[in-house]
């Protein structure tokens, strides 16, 4: 007796579903629930003050990160010691909606720059870079978050 065919049915997602005259069988489901960074597995934990604490946040969001980031790259400092896998973070600090605004109208602007550019109007590119620059120096001098 002859075995059925198996048909191999492409996913959208690149995975492929196998499929007999009788069932169908889903490719394994992908993990759910937060998934650990490559090589951090220890996890550290202390008790501050409600003051410390907030000092830290505070002192994490103006350099642009999570506070565990903030504090292992200042326990690195301290340590003399140099890992580019314990440097860097985990999850971005977000920029405040105003600076979203501000840097898609300078993303904006670039499209009439390289349009200026192309039309050889050099005094519009010019006019151009000038409002890019008036959009992004702001958020330059103030940093990542505030």
């Amino acid at each position: 007796m002859e075995k059925p065919a198996i048909e191999v049915i492409p996913a959208c997602d690149g995975a492929h579903l196998y499929q007999s005259p009788t069932e169908t069988v889903l490719p394994e489901a992908p993990p759910r629930g937060p998934q650990k960074t490559a090589g951090l597995d220890l996890r550290f934990v202390t008790r501050m003050s409600r003051d410390l604490g907030t000092a830290v946040a505070e002192a994490a969001r103006a350099d642009g990160l999570t506070a565990g980031a903030w504090v292992r790259r200042l326990i690195m400092e301290r340590l003399a010691l140099r890992s580019s896998l314990d440097h860097r973070s985990g999850r971005p600090v977000h920029r405040p909606a105003e600076d979203t605004v501000a840097l898609v109208a300078a993303l904006r602007e670039l499209v009439f720059v390289g349009n200026a550019v192309s039309c050889r109007d050099v005094p519009a590119a010019k006019a151009s870079l000038t409002t890019v620059r008036e959009f992004l120096l702001p958020l330059v001098a103030r940093g990542p978050a505030r």
